[in-house]
């Protein structure tokens, strides 16, 4: 076995072996879908773990940061997180590794009803979100053809109240969704070396036949200050895979509009 095919091999392990874990996405933050917006453009930061590590920021904390724009009912949204702690290291100078990792969403929603002066608001959403790793550069510069990749597909609907404070006003919401997991960009074949299957890969190109299907509901409040600032907060619920995991998140934007 050659030096590049034995990098080949342990490179690929290494990709599936981490998608095996990677049922989360982002993993540790609750997916934020307030219903009540307006037309905008904001610029978003949250941090969030799971509610089993506590309050105070631990190495399972994440960090994401991202952009929505709405226009009248349509809204869009993109976010990038990971982890809270290696974003720290990668800001400071570390070398990244093959085993960064971060992840990539986007999510859409159309509002049905409510909106405008109605204290009401009932939205549809639907997105994807997929892991982004130091390895996918080295599974690009080997030329590794395509291997399985872990991606998450939530649709649901959200539900928000505004509550007038005054000068301001509290948005609560609440929201349930499904969220389609499945392995996407497999390989039509497993790999092999001179036409002989790989052991640890044998089966990968049937790793996209199945969706596994879990419901997840999420409550959250946002505080919009002069329309410019907003600060928000978010629990999130549900099975991931076999087992149930909660999130909490808190966050903050900047922008004009897109709250109201």
């Amino acid at each position: 076995m050659s030096r590049r095919t034995r990098v080949s091999v342990a490179v690929l392990a290494g990709l599936l072996g981490f998608a095996a874990q990677a049922a989360a996405q982002i993993p540790g933050m609750p997916l934020f879908t307030n219903p009540r917006y307006g037309t905008g453009l904001r610029v978003h930061a949250d941090v969030g773990q799971p509610t089993e590590a506590g309050t105070n920021l631990t190495d399972r904390t994440v960090a994401q940061g991202g952009v929505s724009l709405a226009l009248g009912p349509i809204g869009l949204g993109v976010n990038l997180g990971t982890n809270f702690n290696r974003a720290n290291q990668l800001a400071n100078g570390t070398e990244p590794t093959l085993s960064d990792n971060f992840t990539g969403s986007a999510l859409a929603q159309l509002r049905v009803a409510g909106g405008g002066r109605s204290n009401l608001s009932l939205s549809v959403f639907g997105g994807a979100s997929m892991d982004v790793t130091g390895s996918d550069i080295a599974v690009q510069q080997l030329d590794l053809g395509k291997y399985p990749k872990l991606a998450n597909f939530p649709v649901g609907a959200a539900l928000g109240l505004r509550i007038p404070l005054g000068l301001g006003s509290l948005n609560v919401w609440g929201a349930g969704r499904m969220v389609f997991t499945k392995y996407v960009n497999c390989p039509a074949s497993d790999p092999a070396i001179s036409g002989i299957p790989i052991p640890q890969f044998v089966g990968i190109s049937g790793y996209c036949d199945a969706t596994e299907k879990n419901f997840r509901w999420a409550v959250g409040a946002d505080l919009p200050i002069l329309r410019i600032f907003s600060i928000r907060a978010a629990y999130d619920s549900g099975k991931i895979g076999e087992q149930k995991v909660d999130f909490w998140g808190i966050g903050a934007s900047i922008g004009i509009g897109g709250m109201r």
